[in-house]
């Protein structure tokens, strides 16, 4: 009995129609939009298996005389690749279970081998169309190196099985955690007899979606989305019990599901539902009260989770939970080198500042003048944790190097780090920065200064943009794994805690270009001359786009697509006055136009080459109009795999698959 490839699950209309099945539950999508009868979907491992025991039979004869006829030293044949075998149903949905390889080249065909079009087996595609392993993503192992020389010293063919599961984990342990980096702690749960159901099918989803984003798996997306939807389903009765939701397990759990929707980022939906997760974590923390400082892992989570909630309030400007700030103090009586550890609480508690300001101003709670005052503390805050941070220890102090150019850094200079995680504490720092400063400068802009002094005030603004922007770009490198000193033991994480930063840092190159400028690049009748320092702005604009669609592409974290489309000039998100750059008209005393409008109005003119291009392929992202909203918001539109992250796809297949916030 045989595998004979995968036949269509859908469901007969789908099929005669020859249509793509959603497969959903417990009627397709189309039977339903069409109102008819759902018949079901077929259990695709009863379609899969035939008898070819004759011709196995007669390949065996004919390898057996060629084998005598070879030289005893035969060479080994190459590993096979993998490829994801559907070969059990789970709720309807063909899930891989299993890794197989093809024949060799020198093997005889089968006489009965099928030719159709259904029966195919995808193995995983490498960039450099080379074979990959599952050695390729596992630790080291003596004792199997030993057993494999002794296989090819008989000339015996390796071929390697192992289920998707073992394949997710594994990618996982190897992006995710690092002995001395990320989430070390997890390697040690890992070695337990029996893991935290809930925490187990993360890890799965979240393995198998990064792997399938790198490295393109047979159903891999469809088979981790339906492992997420069963961490969601057990993470509710985990939560119900009063022991269970306040282990470190669940959290974990639901952090990591957090992460599965950045790696799958692919509309609206995905942001909603990271945020319903960083609104879950947030409670669990409260819930779980100061008791977990005294354990080293509720240290370290309380601190990952924290910086997630910052991060969605200042976006947001959402009023961050006190018990953030008003626990500081106990978190660091229970810390163990309290001296290293404290520069990067103390910037939490500038960035847990500067998000309450945020709120204020936005419920107009706090006067400009106030906040005007308040904003300046904050800076002068920043500038002095600057200072100490770089003189008190020297985990966190880095310096210049200059390197040879390439397309991994910007300018021929590196920022050399001393370990994990100061890039990515610098980066933060200097991301609020930005935001700080671009604060000030709406809030100067109310008042009535003299036209000399306020555009001393904004020069000032703009020449930390700048300087900030350079030191982001000097980061990156060693945050996606291409310094010549230290790397990032876990590109994944750190890329995921660098988009956020180049974000910011190609909104102030897209400020020192100008919004004519950007948006008639594609224009062949354009008439516009740039500049040296215009140039030179542009150049690094598109450095920052480059490295936003590698993290996409090649790091594997889709959420930087829309971070991209963005920048290029796709705005579906409309941003508030201190988070993009603003320009003024030349003859007017006074700023009136903000980038978002001056986009909208040159596009309204004449559609960029990018655009026109995207739009016609089909794939998204689409041109949409500008809209007042908060910058988080968006409309609720359906969208391309591949468009911007605030529109579209449905994440959830039904309400059973929604977060238990």
């Amino acid at each position: 009995m045989v595998y004979r490839g995968k036949p269509s699950a859908g469901c007969e209309n789908c099929r005669k129609a020859k249509k793509r099945c959603g497969l959903e539950q417990p009627s397709c999508a189309r039977c339903v939009k069409l109102k008819k009868t759902c018949s079901g979907y077929r259990d695709v491992t009863q379609l899969q298996i035939q008898d070819e025991s004759a011709a196995v039979r007669l390949k065996a004869e004919r390898q057996k005389g060629r084998a005598a006829a070879a030289p005893a030293a035969a060479s080994v044949t190459p590993p096979a690749p993998f490829a994801f075998v559907p070969a059990k149903t789970e709720n309807g949905l063909a899930t891989p279970a299993a890794t197989t390889g093809p024949q060799s080249e020198n093997s005889p065909k089968s006489e009965t081998s099928s030719s159709s079009d259904d029966t195919i087996d995808i193995p995983i595609h490498s960039k450099n169309n080379q074979l990959t392993t599952f050695n390729d993503f596992a630790d080291d192992d003596p004792e199997q190196h030993t057993e494999q020389k002794s296989q090819q010293g008989l000339g015996i063919p390796l071929t390697i099985k192992h289920n998707a599961d073992e394949v997710g984990v594994t990618y996982f342990f190897k992006q995710f955690t690092a002995d001395n980096g990320h989430w070390t702690f997890l390697r040690r749960y890992e070695k337990r007899s029996r893991l935290d159901p809930v925490l187990d099918l993360a890890i799965k989803a979240c393995g198998i979606a990064a792997l399938d984003n790198v490295q393109p798996l047979v159903m891999g997306r469809e088979y981790s989305r339906s492992i997420y939807a069963q961490a969601l389903s057990l993470l509710n009765g985990a939560l119900r019990d009063p022991k269970r939701c306040r282990s470190d397990e669940s959290l974990m759990a639901v952090l990591m599901l957090g992460y599965f929707e950045n790696l799958t980022c692919d509309g609206r939906e995905s942001i909603q539902s990271w945020k319903a997760h960083i609104q879950g974590a947030m409670q669990l923390l409260q819930l779980r009260g100061k008791n977990q400082f005294k354990s080293v892992v509720g240290q370290l989570l309380f601190r990952e989770i924290r910086a997630q909630i910052l991060i969605y309030t200042i976006w947001d400007d959402l009023d961050p939970p006190s018990f953030l700030r008003d626990w500081n103090q106990d978190l660091q009586f229970h810390s163990a080198n309290i001296e290293v550890i404290t520069p990067a609480d103390e910037l939490s508690l500038i960035c847990f500042d500067f998000s309450r300001l945020r709120y204020r101003m936005r419920m107009q709670t706090i006067t400009d003048e106030d906040a005007y005052n308040t904003i300046n503390h904050i800076e002068m805050r920043m500038v002095q944790w600057s200072i100490d941070s770089m003189n008190t220890h020297q985990h966190w102090k880095y310096r210049d190097l200059e390197v040879q150019d390439s397309p991994h850094v910007w300018n021929g200079m590196v920022h050399a780090y001393e370990g994990h995680p100061a890039a990515s504490v610098w980066e933060t720092y200097r991301s609020v920065r930005i935001m700080v400063t671009r604060t000030q400068e709406v809030l100067l802009r109310r008042f009535g200064v003299p036209t000399e002094q306020q555009e001393a005030q904004v020069s000032y603004f703009k020449s930390v943009r700048r300087q900030m922007t350079d030191d982001i770009c000097a980061a990156i490198p060693s945050q996606l794994g291409h310094a010549p000193g230290y790397n990032s033991p876990c590109i994944l994480i750190t890329a995921y805690g660098s988009i956020w930063p180049l974000f910011f840092a190609g909104t102030c190159a897209l400020e020192r270009i100008g919004p004519q400028i950007w948006t008639s690049l594609s224009d062949k009748n354009s008439t516009y001359s740039m500049s040296t320092a215009t140039s030179s702005a542009l150049a690094q604009a598109l450095w920052i786009i480059g490295r936003l669609e590698y993290v996409s592409k090649d790091v594997g974290l889709r959420w930087a697509d829309g971070i991209a489309a963005t920048l290029k000039g796709d705005f579906e998100i409309a941003g508030d006055e201190d988070l993009l750059p603003i320009y003024g008209e030349a003859d007017s005393g006074y700023i009136k136009m903000f980038w978002k409008q001056k986009m909208a109005e040159m596009r309204n003119n004449e559609l960029p080459n990018w655009v026109e291009k995207v739009k016609s392929s089909g794939r998204g992202p689409k041109l949409l109009m500008e809209r007042e909203s908060p910058l988080s918001d968006a409309l609720a539109r359906p969208r391309e795999r591949h468009g911007p992250i605030w529109v579209g796809g449905g994440r959830m297949a039904n309400s059973s698959m929604a977060p238990p916030w």
